[in-house]
């Protein structure tokens, strides 16, 4: 038991270390002045990460270090969301497209494809002329730079644990915000939490915390279900701005809303699980502190 628990010991350098990584695979995603759609998806993936070790680190390195560079990394990802919305807006209506054979339906869906296709090259060509991949690089360089930087040797471990008791607690009360008002923006924001908190879990995962594997698994499972339960409403709110009212419309509005009533209750009845223990308690039984 003892071996188990030093296994779970994770120093704050660690996390940094992991999260230069991050940094790095971003950056080198999207050093190019035209990289491809997976490359975007690609770094904003490491971004993501990147800021979930950050939440970690907010006791390490103090709360002003801590915003600039979570500000540093939201905003490199942020010109890069046109181009991967579009892309995820494409996808969803191809998915609605696949289970519909034939008929008026899928002509005025195929309609709806052709537009958002044009959106996606649209939104590459404004990625192109802000030259905004190699800005987003050069900011992440920078603050890699700074975050080498940091003396953390001395910081005190319990630091780490504090930010994931604190990631944690931010799911928890943003799932019952869901709960109370399950709009797609507060649903939206709840996915956010559970995003970070399996993504801040893999560096236990790395240390073989015992049970861990199973909650980043059903953080990520959970974070699937409220992914395309929001890819579903952005799509019905674009057919808006896409189209003029169509006679089709109204049927497949109907059959969004069926599928995320569906998607949402499972969501919720899955989060309820993750989330029933008690912050200190959730963060005690992934990595007791001796």
């Amino acid at each position: 038991m003892k071996r188990q628990r030093a296994n779970r010991i994770l120093q704050a350098t660690t996390v940094r270390d992991a999260l230069l990584r991050h940094v790095e695979a971003a950056v080198k995603a999207i050093h190019a002045h035209n990289p491809p759609d997976t490359q975007i998806h690609r770094a904003r993936k490491e971004l993501k990460r990147a800021r979930a070790n950050l939440r970690l680190l907010r006791d390490a390195v103090g709360k002003a270090a801590y915003i600039r560079e979570n500000v540093v990394l939201r905003d490199a990802a942020r010109p890069l969301s046109g181009v991967r919305d579009a892309a995820v807006l494409l996808e969803t209506g191809n998915t609605l497209l696949s289970a519909t054979r034939r008929g008026p339906r899928r002509r005025w869906l195929l309609k709806v494809r052709r537009a958002l296709e044009q959106a996606r090259l649209e939104a590459r060509a404004e990625l192109r002329r802000m030259n905004a991949t190699r800005a987003s690089a050069a900011c992440l360089v920078a603050a890699s730079a700074r975050m080498r930087r940091w003396r953390l040797e001395q910081a005190d471990m319990k630091s780490v644990y504090s930010g994931l008791q604190r990631i944690y607690r931010q799911g928890r009360e943003a799932l019952a915000i869901a709960c109370a008002n399950p709009t797609a923006e507060n649903l939206h924001e709840w996915r956010k939490q559970v995003k970070y908190l399996g993504q801040s879990m893999e560096m236990w995962k790395a240390h073989d915390a015992d049970g861990v594997t199973g909650l980043i698994k059903c953080a990520d499972k959970l974070a699937d279900l409220l992914g395309t339960d929001h890819d579903l409403a952005v799509f019905e709110e674009r057919l808006e701005k896409l189209d003029a009212p169509h006679p089709i419309r109204p049927a497949i509005t109907r059959a969004i809303a069926e599928r995320r009533c569906h998607l949402q209750n499972k969501a919720l009845k899955k989060g309820r699980r993750l989330f029933k223990a008690k912050p200190r308690s959730f963060v005690f039984e992934i990595a007791p502190q001796d």
